[in-house]
């Protein structure tokens, strides 16, 4: 299992205008085999920064979303938005451990 987490913190506005294809980016990797969870949302105390979390089932199927079209469609998408922070970490291990629920 992979997971991923990070953030992008955006000019004021720039979320707003990119939504729609931020809606599209997730409906079509959730489609994917091997995607667990994929995920963007918004920071409560920053309506501009915007969180990732992933989950992927092996390198595998994180590499053909990487190849994936609608991963090029978005990174195109990405890069007329001003985009003024991003940090996007991996993290690949066998221990998970339950927090709260199951």
């Amino acid at each position: 299992m992979i997971v991923i987490m990070g953030h992008a913190k955006a000019a004021p506005g720039e979320i707003d205008r990119i939504l729609d294809g931020l809606h599209a980016m997730v409906a079509a990797t959730l489609a994917e085999d091997g995607c667990e969870h994929y995920c963007f949302s918004r920071d409560l105390g920053d309506p501009d920064c915007m969180i990732i979390t992933e989950r992927w089932r092996d390198q595998a199927a994180l590499d053909a979303h990487f190849a994936s079209p609608h991963m090029v469609q978005f990174n195109a998408l990405l890069s007329t938005a001003q985009v003024l922070d991003v940090s996007v970490k991996a993290y690949a291990g066998g221990t998970v451990l339950s927090l709260i629920g199951q």
